[in-house]
């Protein structure tokens, strides 16, 4: 994409890359999720299930979600059974999310699988090019607060990470890691 003259042309640039019908699901799930996303958590559980249920690339079964989570790119989200999702977390499926079964999810995680471009000299980074990259998290996986899981990652099956975690690179089954970056500190 050439530099953008003004906010408009930028964002203009930026839907070309979908399709119209990706474009109206975008839409559709702005509408459905502002709609539900803030409804009380024992009223809101079940309208949250099942706008997810239509919105989600794959949803097993039905998951608790609690108020104010924000979903983006809900067509590239896969779920297994027994989902878990605490209050302000934030999903960006730009290049797809994977979820197993059995996975707890605290409060204020941040999940993006688009990595913003930022080699292209003095360009501003809003003006380069997004790389999706998909992230994985395998079954029995429990994020702590305010965990942050960067684009490209495995979690692997049974990882505990710890509150505040910044997860940069892959884990191994049934290990704890905590810290930014997360290392491991144990196994389960």
């Amino acid at each position: 994409m050439k530099d953008p003259k003004n906010i408009i042309e930028y964002f203009l640039g930026k839907t070309v890359d979908y399709s119209i019908g990706e474009l109206l699901q975008l839409e559709i799930e702005s509408y459905l999720g502002w709609i539900v996303r803030g409804l009380p958590s024992f009223l809101g559980y079940f309208p949250r299930y099942l706008v997810y249920k239509l919105l989600f690339k794959k949803l097993d079964s039905f998951c608790f979600i609690q108020p104010n989570v924000f979903f983006s790119h809900t067509f590239r989200i896969t779920c297994g059974k027994g989902l878990i999702v605490n209050s302000n977390t934030y999903f960006h499926a730009l290049g797809g999310i994977e979820i197993g079964d059995n996975v707890l999810i605290g409060p204020n995680v941040v999940i993006s699988s688009g990595e913003h471009g930022y080699k292209e000299g003095r360009k501003p980074v809003m003006w380069q090019k997004i790389t999706p990259k998909k992230i994985i998290i395998e079954r029995g996986v429990w994020l702590g607060a305010n965990v942050v899981v960067m684009p490209g990652v495995i979690i692997a099956e049974g990882t505990i990470v710890g509150a505040g975690a910044i997860v940069t690179k892959s884990t191994k089954p049934f290990t704890i890691v905590a810290g930014v970056p997360a290392k491991k500190i144990g196994d389960r």
